[in-house]
């Protein structure tokens, strides 16, 4: 059996990663004709529970999950995104292992989500999938100050708070020159 590829879209907030994941979801099922699984945590409401949504509004089915469920068939191709939130206290379990488990069975899996938190720190969870990854595509998002490529999530609110959900009410792109801690 052929071990699956893993696909790791990580980046700032506002870079396009879930538009990345919807066009794969979209050539896989109508382009490939594959059977994909698509994932969110159930922790991340801001848009729908029931999709993935891009802050443009396209969207495509999602279950939402705070534990892994037992597949009731084989997919070509399970979909995880926002894998930053899927660690402690909001999920059950080491998505990183069961993601291995997957690869090992021959599924590919695509994953999508922050690289780094609003102070610069790796998210434990997107981390080491970058380091498995087979592939990683790290799109960059535009400086609200200056217009430049942006490579940092920025909060604008003052509470210290590591994970917090928001949108443009708490978080912009900025580069490095405007983005601090």
């Amino acid at each position: 059996m052929a071990y699956g590829k893993l696909t790791v879209v990580a980046g700032p907030m506002y870079a396009g990663k879930t538009s990345e994941i919807l066009k794969r979801i979209l050539w896989a099922r109508s382009g490939q004709n594959q059977i994909v699984h698509v994932y969110k945590p159930a922790f991340d409401t801001r848009y729908s529970n029931v999709e993935i949504v891009n802050h443009d509004g396209l969207r495509t089915p999602a279950r939402s999950i705070s534990e892994w469920p037992v597949l009731d068939e084989t997919p070509d191709l399970i979909v995880v995104d926002e894998v930053q939130f899927f660690d402690e206290p909001h999920f059950k379990g080491d998505l990183v292992d069961i993601i291995g488990i997957h690869l090992r069975q021959g599924i590919d899996v695509l994953a999508s989500g922050l690289d780094t938190d609003w102070q610069g720190q790796p998210f434990y969870v997107t981390s080491m999938l970058l380091g498995m990854a087979d592939e990683v595509h790290k799109p960059k998002a535009i400086c609200t100050t200056c217009g430049r490529p942006a490579g940092k999530t920025f909060k604008k609110s003052e509470s210290g708070e590591t994970i917090e959900l928001g949108a443009t009410d708490k978080y912009e792109a900025r580069c490095n020159e405007h983005w601090k801690v």
